[in-house]
């Protein structure tokens, strides 16, 4: 989360020496390659940051040393040593190059012993440091090189922050840093990829300690801390000096490596997340005027809701080191550094703001995306947080709450401001900082993107989506990814392709610079009726879409994806929700427990247990999408009801066959393959199928049949109603979905026989109370239900 703070600074620091031996350290904790999914699912090696550093290596571990001084009147200064330690990707590895700010100076590069000094080993371009190694290198060879650097990092300039020192009103000077998105680079040498993660660092920070302070603080105890990733592992006074060690174990992209040195007031606590005692720590500026409140938003929202968390999307992913936040933060407003997050002095107890940041410790920190183009992958999920957490937590906030921030987060994202930006950001604006952050970017990745995971969550139902937010922490832990990795998973839980979902409302996915919608939002026209005719007694809800429209600066043709609406009744008690996923061209799939395959002929059918007077369009904020109609609702939540809506009607009038039009309710008339069907209690004859069919969904109203006719039926949705099928040894049924519940006629053994009973994995039926022979081999596969309500269920 960035909020512009714009503050004047000042900084230095002294110089110190550190071994450069060879390391594997944290080799042990690798155990994943550096890479990500693609559209057709490869995992492919990736090593290709912006700048294109380090495309030979894999960096396994950073052994960092920073003397850092806040107090100094030399001004904004660093002085350090960074060690790599890598493992060559390429064969004939005879050079490394690296980022650093070409303001930096690099003293010496240390390799096996040897000193190399500028133009003498190694060169610099720009921003980039090129080791020239003397010697070449193997595939898959591991080796180590130190940089010794210093000088006087960048100013601000704009959304470029790096590496800072402000004078806080309680607590003197602060340093601290900010890396997002490309200021790593600015204040230590790095590798900016977040493709190849740094398996582990030691971090080792000395700062002066036990001197007289300054005019604020002329006499001290102590002086500084430090604050960084990663676990506390020991500290030690040395005469005017202490220093600090701190190790990660955990992989980390380097723009989420942070330091702060400040005067801190420290509160700690302990919190057990299931599995773990996760320790939670918030370093507060000495003296500040809002750590009271920090302290007792930490202990009693953050902390229950750090708890929640960990149930919706897995452990927490740092659980051996910690969970923190740290004021001092110069800039913006926070930021997720990885295992503590910084703030500034203004936001330490702003519950939202600390709910975000930690949000991320799953979603940027854990799963990182692979190129700043799916920035919304982070803050999507974060931003989204604020409501989820006034949502499912209560000592954080009640559901008119939730709704009430979830709705200021849809009117942003269909506002006039970001009607021509898209969730995804094309190749041109990731370029630097200030081309994502100081633009309308740097608000679409926060608002559509928290619109975009509502929708996910709306369309697959709570079980399905924090399975599947499960799930995607769990197997991509330390990895990075792309929009695609993320569709790919909820395809696979989902059973279906929802990838026009993805490109209508995200846009497209990490540098493939096609742009394929993500602008703009549709307004959907729902239609619907309750017929009081053929045995639907009003409680039959029945819909339709009408005609949508986009939005102004909308490249979308048509918008695919969910609709929820709001069922209310003449009662209190009447109430529910439905969701529906809109596919165009009249394809509609039921939706909220995952997805449907589509039904056809633009209508579905609902049997509730009331019967509905109104119906309001997303009056939840739950969708991107806004409702127009003829109803007296507000606007973006209308609906129109006409009495003239039906559904595709059996009524037998002329004779028993399927494709006779006149044995069908004229409007609609025949039936599409795939469509939503009523076998009407009124039907003259019953109903013989031509041949091999598929049905959205079939009713079959008490004492009426459908006959199989030795066919097969594809049921991509349920089987309703007190009717009978009527089967035979040679019929088949092949339930896709929800295929509701089977009755036969019991008048024969042949009637209530069927060749074979085909389910789908993860499809579910009921078998009714009636008996049911089946003459082929059956098995239920992985992740179907099948539910037997008697005993009378044979295999033959």
């Amino acid at each position: 989360m960035r909020i512009q703070l714009l503050i004047p600074i000042v900084f230095t620091l002294f110089s110190f020496n550190l071994s450069f031996a060879q390391s594997m350290e944290g080799k042990a904790n690798r155990g994943h390659a550096h890479n990500h999914q693609t559209a057709n699912e490869q995992n492919v090696e990736r090593s290709t940051g912006t700048s294109g550093t380090g495309s030979n290596i894999d960096v396994i571990c950073h052994r960092v040393f920073w003397r850092l001084n806040p107090d100094t009147s030399i001004g904004k200064y660093i002085k350090g040593s960074v060690q790599f330690n890598f493992k060559t990707t390429q064969a004939s590895v005879s050079a490394i190059t690296f980022d650093l700010r070409s303001i930096l100076t690099v003293d010496s590069i240390i390799f096996r012993n040897n000193k190399f000094l500028l133009n003498s080993g190694f060169t610099r371009s720009g921003n980039i440091v090129t080791v020239n190694l003397g010697t070449t290198l193997t595939n898959n060879f591991i080796d180590s090189f130190n940089v010794f650097y210093q000088g006087v990092p960048p100013n601000v300039n704009i959304y470029e922050q790096g590496f800072q020192i402000t004078q806080g009103t309680t607590a003197g000077n602060v340093l601290s840093t900010l890396s997002e998105s490309y200021e790593d680079r600015d204040w230590w040498p790095c590798k900016h990829d977040m493709q190849d993660k740094v398996d582990s660092m030691d971090i080792t920070v000395s700062v002066p300690w036990g001197k007289p302070g300054n005019s604020v603080f002329p006499l001290v105890v102590d002086t500084f801390w430090v604050s960084t990733n990663g676990k506390f592992i020991d500290s030690a006074i040395v005469g005017n000096d202490r220093i600090f060690k701190f190790k990660t174990i955990y992989p980390i992209a380097t723009y989420l490596v942070s330091v702060t040195v400040a005067r801190f007031d420290r509160a700690y606590w302990s919190v057990n997340t299931g599995t773990t005692n996760v320790q939670v720590l918030y370093n507060l500026l000495k003296g500040g005027t809002n750590n009271a409140a920090a302290i007792s938003a930490i202990s009693t929202k953050v902390n229950p809701t750090f708890q929640k968390w960990t149930s919706l999307f897995g452990e927490y992913p740092f659980k051996l080191e910690k969970h923190g936040f740290s004021a001092g933060m110069d800039g913006f407003a926070a930021m997720e550094h990885q295992t503590m997050s910084s703030m500034t002095a203004g936001t330490v107890a702003n519950v939202p703001t600390l709910i975000h940041e930690m949000t991320h410790q799953w979603f940027g920190d854990n799963v990182t995306f692979a190129h700043w183009n799916d920035l919304w992958l982070a803050e999507g999920f974060a931003e989204y947080s604020d409501p989820l957490s006034k949502e499912m937590v209560p000592d954080v906030g009640t559901p008119a709450s939730a709704y009430t921030n979830r709705n200021s987060i849809k009117t942003s994202a269909t506002g006039s401001s970001l009607l021509t930006t898209s969730t995804w950001i094309p190749n041109a604006n990731t370029l630097n900082s200030n081309l994502i952050w100081n633009s309308t970017y740097g608000s679409a990745i926060y608002k559509r993107g928290a619109m975009v995971v509502s929708m996910l969550r709306t369309m697959c139902g709570d079980s399905i989506f924090f399975n599947t937010c499960i799930k995607y922490q769990a197997e991509l832990a330390g990895k990075s990814v792309t929009t695609d990795t993320l569709r790919n998973y909820f395809n696979r839980a989902l059973g279906r392709d929802i990838s026009v979902f993805f490109d209508d409302y995200v846009g497209g996915s990490d540098t493939i610079n096609v742009l394929k919608g993500g602008r703009g939002h549709p307004t959907n026209n729902v239609i619907w009726n309750n017929p009081n005719t053929n045995g639907q007694a009003q409680k039959r809800l029945i819909i339709s879409l009408g005609t949508q429209t986009r939005s102004a600066g909308s490249n979308v043709a048509y918008f695919r994806g969910p609709i929820q609406i709001h069922v209310r009744g003449a009662l209190a008690a009447n109430d529910t929700t439905i969701t529906i996923f809109d596919w165009g061209g009249g394809n509609l799939s039921y939706a909220g427990k995952g997805i449907s395959a589509p039904i056809a002929g633009n209508r579905l059918s609902f049997d509730l247990s009331f019967v509905p007077t109104s119906l309001l369009y997303d009056d939840s904020a739950r969708t991107m999408s806004l409702g127009t109609g003829t109803s007296m609702s507000a606007a973006g939540t209308r609906t129109t009801k006409t009495t003239t809506l039906e559904s595709y009607t059996w009524l037998g009038t002329t004779n028993t066959t399927w494709g006779t039009a006149t044995n069908w309710l004229s409007t609609p008339g025949l039936p599409p393959s795939g469509a939503d069907v009523l076998i009407a209690t009124t039907a003259a004859n019953n109903a013989i199928l031509p041949a091999n069919t598929t049905l959205g969904s079939v009713t079959i109203n008490s004492g009426k049949t459908l006959n199989l006719n030795n066919f097969a039926l594809t049921l991509n949705w349920q089987a309703r109603g007190t009717g009978t099928f009527i089967g035979s040894a040679t019929s088949n049924i092949n339930i896709i979905s929800d295929g509701g519940e089977l009755n036969f006629l019991q008048t024969s053994a042949a009637t209530r026989s069927l060749g074979s009973l085909i389910l789908q994995p993860k499809s579910k039926l009921t078998i009714g109370a009636g008996l049911l022979e089946v003459l082929s081999p059956f098995t239920v596969p992985t992740g179907a239900i099948l539910n037997v309500k008697s005993s009378g269920f044979t295999l033959k």
